[in-house]
C-alpha cells in the first residue's frame, strides 16, 4: 500500500450512506455496518471527495475556505485521509 501524497487521486467509497446533522456528517458503511460521525472540517473533506480529486486540488479549495497555513492543511488532511483509509471507507488510486 502506497503513501497518499499529493499527486494521489482519492474518493469515496460507493458503499456509505451518509446524511447531517447540525454541522456535523453522520456516515455508515453498508458493508461494514459500521458507523462514522465527521467534524465541520471532515464533513467539508467528505463533501469534496464525493467525486475523484487530486489531494493538492483538495488542499487548494480547503485553504480558500479556513484560516490555516499551508504546511498545516497538508499534514491534518494527510492524516485525516490515512485514518479513513484505514477505515476502508476512502478510494486511493495512484
Amino acid at each position: 500500500m502506497t503513501d497518499i501524497s499529493m499527486d494521489t487521486t482519492i474518493s469515496q467509497i460507493e458503499d456509505i450512506v451518509a446524511g447531517d446533522i447540525d454541522d456535523e456528517k453522520v456516515m455508515m458503511s453498508v458493508e461494514k455496518g459500521q458507523y462514522y460521525s465527521l467534524d465541520p472540517v471532515g464533513s467539508r473533506v467528505w463533501e469534496l471527495i464525493e467525486k475523484p480529486v487530486k489531494v493538492a486540488a483538495l488542499i487548494d479549495t480547503l485553504m480558500l475556505k479556513y484560516d490555516v497555513d499551508r504546511e498545516t492543511c497538508e499534514r491534518d488532511v494527510l492524516a485525516f485521509l490515512e485514518e479513513l483509509r484505514e477505515e476502508g471507507i476512502l478510494q486511493v488510486e495512484d
